[in-house]
């Protein structure tokens, strides 16, 4: 390596070299498998209402709910509403009355990633409750569903929410009986659904860090649950203790989200800090259901001189001579110290933290 202005111009050029090696990588996407709710061909449509900030899928019929919704819906008495678009729903001069062409509401449940096929008009099927008919309006070509989030999950409370650690699946089924005369051959059901995830994912771990002014970038181990979403850090000029939620430490809305290259087990993200000082950085996971786990132990990462990372880079151990065309010699070309000075030519936006 060569001194002065050459030596910065070829780490410059050995990091821009060093993009094309997969040092950035997509967020994890969620990968957890459930039964899909039965949708009749005797119904056009299927709406979920919105309960909070729970997600609701691309064909309505299923509301994926976290303990943060679970805890805030059950605390006000909430409702759950599906409703099914479907012909069979309008009364008619010569049939009448369209209530004489459904049967129900049913509801059941299901452990996550159950294929159980439940039909509720089977007598096999214990499991299934009926609502009673104030649960069921019938109006305009629409069938509506209604039933109170604590009666659909079985709570009494919100605080069961935040410690049943369960992960289960509740349905909401309406039967179709399009001919009364012959209802056991052309009877027909649909469903709704509300996944309640009540368990949060496991922490990761950071390993090792290092950060500029304006981008930092960590080694971490990923939570190993399929259902992780997103990893975030949560950045400190002042030591905190890990093993809590950043909801009670009043700093969910301080989390930064990590780009993070699930191959390689490193993430960068922008900052906004002070050459030469120390921060203390704790990562989290979110699963699909907007649950975080609790903050990992806070690792200490120094803030480094951009122009003096070379330096930094070496004295930590680094082994490459720069260039062109290097490969590393000790170990993974994609180790944190190889892959973090290909961020450190790169502009990002910033974000300043004072704690």
């Amino acid at each position: 390596m060569v001194d002065g202005d050459s030596s910065m111009m070829n780490s410059k050029k050995w990091a821009l070299a060093l993009l094309g090696a997969g040092a950035l990588g997509a967020t994890p996407v969620a990968e957890a498998e459930a039964r899909t709710p039965r949708r009749s061909p005797l119904v056009q449509d299927t709406q979920a209402a919105t309960l909070g900030t729970a997600l609701i899928s691309d064909d309505g019929a299923t509301i994926t709910a976290g303990i943060k919704v679970c805890s805030k819906q059950i605390e006000e008495n909430s409702q759950v509403k599906f409703s099914f678009t479907t012909t069979y729903a309008n009364d008619d001069a010569v049939l009448g009355d369209a209530e004489q062409f459904f049967e129900g509401p049913y509801t059941y449940e299901l452990e996550r990633e159950a294929n159980n096929a439940i039909n509720c008009r089977e007598d096999e099927n214990p499991d299934c409750q009926t609502l009673s008919e104030d649960a069921l309006t019938i109006a305009d070509g629409v069938a509506e569903v209604e039933v109170a989030l604590r009666d659909l999950v079985g709570f009494s409370n919100a605080e069961l929410c935040e410690t049943e650690g369960t992960d289960m699946e509740h349905f909401v089924q309406l039967h179709i009986l399009p001919n009364t005369t012959t209802v056991a051959t052309e009877a027909d059901y649909t469903e709704g659904r509300v996944i309640m995830d009540l368990i949060r994912p496991d922490a990761p771990i950071p390993d090792e860090g290092v950060s500029t002014a304006s981008k930092m970038q960590l080694t971490v181990q990923v939570a190993e649950a399929e259902d992780v979403s997103g990893y975030f850090a949560l950045i400190s000029t002042e030591r905190f203790e890990g093993g809590q939620l950043p909801s009670e430490m009043g700093r969910e809305d301080e989390l930064v989200p990590i780009n993070l290259n699930m191959t390689t087990g490193v993430g960068q993200f922008g900052v906004d800090l002070e050459e030469g000082t120390k921060v203390y950085v704790a990562v989290a996971s979110r699963d699909e259901a907007k649950n975080y786990s609790v903050l990992s132990e806070p690792l200490e990462v120094d803030v480094v001189p951009t122009e003096d990372f070379w330096d930094y880079y070496v004295g930590a151990g680094g082994s490459e001579t720069g260039g062109y065309g290097c490969t590393s010699t000790g170990g993974s070309s994609t180790s944190l110290w190889t892959l973090l000075v290909a961020t450190m030519v790169l502009g990002v936006g910033r974000r300043r933290f004072t704690r």
